[in-house]
């Protein structure tokens, strides 16, 4: 229980790198953990991800201000990984919010941002 606890506390702070080295109590061996390339939460209708650049999604806004929405989604891209669909309103990226801000804005801080991205979408279910 407490190496799973310490996995997850290792897995949210981890920012650079894919893997770590963590020494088993035991055995005081090395070995490699891999962290996978996307996680998600949903509350229902928002959706808090964070994925590794390159996110592989596609990102449109009609007219500025306004919602900017994934319009397309890499079925390989750690996007997709963590969870993000198509129709997903983006509404902030690393905690900040994003809507009232223009498409180029919000590219340039996604640009900006460590090689994990967290971002919030809001998600609309289909009729």
């Amino acid at each position: 229980m407490l190496m799973k606890a310490l996995l997850i506390i290792l897995a949210a702070a981890l920012t650079i790198s894919d893997a770590f080295i963590v020494k088993s109590a035991p055995t005081n061996q090395p070995m490699v953990m891999f962290v996978s390339s996307g996680f998600s939460f949903s509350d229902g209708q928002q959706i808090l991800v964070s994925a590794q650049r390159p996110l592989g999604i596609v990102l449109e806004q009609d007219e500025s201000p306004g919602d900017i929405v994934a319009t397309n989604v890499d079925s390989d891209g750690s996007a997709a990984a963590a969870g993000v669909k198509e129709g997903d309103v983006l509404l902030a990226v690393q905690n900040a919010s994003v809507e009232n801000a223009s498409l180029d804005e919000v590219l340039a801080f996604i640009g900006n941002a460590p090689k994990v991205v967290n971002m919030r979408f809001l998600r609309r279910e289909s009729d």
